[in-house]
């Protein structure tokens, strides 16, 4: 074991820390409008908030004035966005929301983590990560982002930092998937085909897990479906379709034609030494694959157990060489704890 050790620190001293994929736009820290209660009407845009109480997110709520405090909390921002900031690929980013969280940004659901009373379950040790719909962001007027939070027990509230950011993946992609994906569970097969009617299939957000999206006890099998169009006559030769992280398992289909899997992926040159779920996906597709106008891409994917989903990105088509600079860029490089952790336990 020692012999091992010695092994892993050496590897590290020769390893660069991995880079982050998300670039800050806009720090949130701060001073946030905050009420105790619940009333789905305080998501609203409309909702006038001027006379709530002003606290500052990045500690519990307990340290500044509600000692004690157990339940449901909001918090509210208007947040200015500049005029010509690119809209595609914003994400949303909060850390240490403890214990639940449903966040609105211009009264619209973009993500929840954990889940509220009766069932209540925690996702304090979370990260979230939720992408901003770009039809939901205003340039000219102030945009509004809630926070609904449930605290079960001892701390409460938005206790590490908040920001909007970027994810860099964005300036590789030809095309990006990300948003809202038709979801169904089972393990029917003819839901791969392109004629397959999916119209009362339920929408969930990509990516972002199955579990924070009405599914939390959801294990097996389900099926994602994403209506694309396609038009890019300029690319030559093969495309990468980049499909995040997925728990567990998954396999691809594009127009019906399977286009890869995990197990096969990771025979090949995008693997990089990781865990299923930590793996991201990667498929070589020969362009003569892409329709002219309306494709259909179909994952379907298994889980064996708690988390499950397409739950990070990126997720879009990428040009082979564009993918290629992306993965060398940002999944070759590990950072110590990665590298000490995939060496001891895979």
């Amino acid at each position: 074991m020692r012999v091992k050790l010695f092994l892993i620190l050496f590897l590290v001293m020769q390893l660069s820390v991995s880079a982050q994929t998300l670039k800050q736009l806009k720090a949130l820290n701060g001073y946030w409008s905050f009420s105790v209660g619940d009333d789905l009407e305080w998501r609203l845009p409309n909702h006038n908030f001027s006379d709530w109480d002003k606290i500052y997110v990045g500690r519990s709520w307990e340290s500044q004035g509600y000692d004690g405090y157990n339940g449901y909390g909001w918090y509210k921002i208007k947040v200015d966005l500049p005029v010509g900031m690119s809209k595609n690929n914003l994400i949303l980013k909060l850390d240490g929301i403890d214990d639940a969280d449903e966040v609105y940004f211009n009264g619209e659901l973009i993500g929840q983590s954990g889940t509220f009373p009766p069932n209540v379950e925690t996702a304090f040790n979370q990260i979230r990560k939720y992408t901003i719909p770009a039809h939901l962001i205003n340039s000219s007027v102030p945009n509004i982002i809630a926070v609904r939070v449930y605290d079960v027990y001892a701390d409460g509230g938005i206790m590490g930092d908040v920001g909007i950011y970027q994810d860099v993946a964005e300036s590789y992609f030809l095309l990006n998937l990300s948003g809202s994906w038709k979801f169904k569970t089972g393990k029917n097969n003819e839901y791969k085909d392109f004629s397959f009617n999916d119209n009362d299939w339920d929408e969930l957000r990509v990516p972002q897990r199955w579990d924070d999206q009405g599914y939390e006890y959801l294990d097996g099998y389900a099926w994602y479906r994403k209506s694309f169009n396609w038009n890019n006559s300029s690319i030559s030769g093969d495309v990468i379709f980049v499909l995040g992280r997925i728990d567990d398992k998954d396999i691809a289909y594009l127009n019906g034609q399977r286009i890869g899997s995990v197990d096969e992926m990771k025979r090949g040159p995008y693997d990089a030494l990781k865990q299923d779920h930590r793996a991201l996906r990667a498929y070589r597709v020969p362009k003569s694959m892409l329709k002219n106008g309306k494709n259909v891409l179909a994952v379907q994917v298994w889980d064996e157990g708690l988390d499950g989903g397409i739950y990070e990105g990126p997720v879009g088509i990428m040009s082979v060489t564009a993918f290629d600079n992306y993965f060398a860029e940002f999944e070759h490089k590990k950072g110590f704890w990665e590298f000490f952790y995939e060496s001891i336990f895979e």
